[in-house]
């Protein structure tokens, strides 16, 4: 059912405005456009939205990031390499597989988090692209166990840098760093929370693209915006009134949380009452024909019931995602509309009670590797909605964002991954991989430190995977877990949800051939990752 809206009709044309090529000018922006004019950068303008956990069922109730697909390319088939967040983010910044950034895990005391991370921070597409003349600006989430506190270090190739630690989870009680190269070269400020981060990062985001005007006209510039949204809360305790997955006050239900909006909460249109978790393909299906780690019990209506507040709430998070991404994009002038991409994806999706897995994610199932990707090109550039089934990987992201700057195609073309740029303009390279690598380690939940933030609900069944690799093609999953003897094949075309496991299938032979080559490729006296992932099958 869906219900009428002011917000809604006031977003449709604002979003209708903001990615519009013709919009009217403000005088502001007749200004600068007027300076873009004297010296306009012959490099495009980079948008890049990563959200944290966003599965693909979440896409649908966001009408400004669904507005992306218009003059714009949608991606059908695009996996994380890993679908844990450190290691996933990793590979984006690096365009690595996580066995050849070292990075495995969230925490330091268990081969992740920043420390390992951190000697990879020299080499990311940031400090490209501003040997390649662009003003940098790195928003939110950026690193499990970064250090966003006094002191705190802004890595290398980022001018602008406004970074939360693991505060930002709970999305009220937060510290957030705000270091900008041309105005507090020699400070680095830090501010508590208080306010709801992703507005907060919406409105930081508008003043980065201010002050790229003011201190680098005629320049382009490169803004990452990674709200810690729709990811849960950490350290949930049973009875809390505050919800493991927190809305902003406005998108809340009228009759349960103060301030919300609407009698339901905000589901982008749809009445929330009408959002049912149990709609979810493969939610508490029969599991027996899995290995043993994923076997459980049949999940319930106690559960069911918590899972179905949790997927609302969800739904309610991405409303402020949403409102973000639509604040940005009316912030950009028209001249920067014509010649600025707008990307958008998640470093991993998530479980809700699908195969019987609680809450988290981890797994080779689509639900949490196969995640959005939505690229706007410039309006000055080719119309047209386009959706590629091409495979990609996050592992590309490296290499497209140089490509759209120019970057000497030697060092473009130097990791694992390759451009999207190509796909992104509606051609289809005659050499594309057919074979994507997924990769997991499973955390060990006694390291030191904090709690994991990603810890999977491990309270029922059989807990979490044990180490695997998996290939994903086309049609097919393949998954083979490390010390066990029970492998997993799927027909995706037959069975497009992961149903049916059928490791006997006379396929596993070659796609455990391919497997092979991916999970070792780019290590000394390997076959590079490029040429592993073109199987030929």
């Amino acid at each position: 059912m869906r219900i009428p809206s002011k917000r809604l009709a006031a977003a449709a044309a604002a979003v209708a405005l903001a990615l519009s090529g013709t919009a009217p000018a403000s005088a502001q922006e007749t200004a600068a456009q007027g300076s873009a004019q004297a010296e306009r950068p012959k490099q495009p303008n980079i948008v890049f939205f990563l959200v944290d956990d966003m599965s693909a069922d979440l896409l649908n109730y966001m009408d400004t990031v669904k507005g992306l697909a218009t003059d714009g390319t949608t991606f059908s088939n695009y996996y994380v390499s890993n679908s844990l967040c450190c290691p996933s983010r990793a590979s984006t910044f690096t365009g690595e597989f996580p066995h050849n950034t070292g990075v495995q895990t969230n925490q330091g005391a268990d081969r992740g988090g920043h420390a390992a991370f951190a000697k990879h921070e020299g080499r990311t597409y940031a400090t490209e692209l501003r040997k390649a003349g662009y003003r940098t600006g790195y928003l939110g989430k950026y690193i499990n166990e970064y250090p966003a506190e006094a002191g705190y270090q802004v890595p290398p190739g980022w001018a602008e840098w406004h970074v939360s630690a693991g505060g930002g989870y709970n999305e009220f009680r937060y510290r957030l760093t705000g270091y900008i190269e041309e105005e507090t070269p020699g400070r680095k400020p830090i501010v508590s929370g208080g306010d709801y981060l992703v507005d907060v990062l919406g409105r930081r985001a508008v003043k980065f693209l201010e002050r790229s005007r003011e201190h680098a006209p005629g320049k382009p510039f490169f803004l990452q915006v990674a709200p810690f949204s729709p990811h849960s809360r950490v350290n949930v305790k049973p009875g809390q009134k505050e919800p493991r997955f927190p809305p902003a006050y406005r998108d809340r239900p009228k009759k349960q949380w103060p301030a919300g909006q609407f009698p339901n909460g905000d589901c982008g249109g749809v009445d929330c009452d009408t959002v049912d978790v149990t709609s979810l393909p493969a939610f508490d299906e029969d599991t027996s024909d899995k290995p043993a780690w994923v076997r459980r019990q049949p999940i319930g209506p106690k559960l069911t019931k918590e899972l179905r507040t949790d997927f609302r709430d969800r739904v309610r998070m991405v409303q402020a995602v949403d409102d973000m991404v639509e604040r940005v994009l009316s912030a950009l002038t028209p001249a920067e509309r014509r010649n600025t991409y707008v990307v958008f994806t998640s470093d991993n999706g998530f479980h809700l009670g699908q195969h019987r897995l609680v809450r988290g994610k981890s797994t080779a199932y689509d639900h949490d590797v196969r995640v959005p990707l939505l690229v706007k090109r410039p309006a000055a550039g080719r119309q047209g909605d386009l959706v590629t089934g091409a495979i990609a990987q996050n592992v590309d992201l490296f290499a497209t964002f140089l490509d759209i700057a120019g970057v000497d195609p030697a060092r473009r073309d130097s990791r694992d991954g390759r451009s999207l740029l190509p796909l992104i303009s509606g051609h289809r390279p005659k050499q594309w991989r057919d074979a994507a690598l997924i990769e997991h380690v499973r955390p060990d939940p006694a390291a030191e430190g904090r709690p994991d933030p990603d810890a999977d609900d491990l309270k029922r069944g059989n807990g979490g995977p044990p180490d695997y690799a998996a290939v994903r093609t086309a049609d097919e999953l393949y998954v083979e877990y490390r010390g066990v003897a029970e492998p997993e094949y799927y027909n995706t075309a037959a069975d497009p949800h992961q149903e049916h496991n059928d490791p006997g299938n006379a396929r596993t032979a070659g796609l455990a051939e391919a497997l092979g080559r991916l999970r070792d490729c780019g290590r000394p006296g390997k076959t590079d990752c490029w040429t592993a992932a073109r199987t030929g099958s």
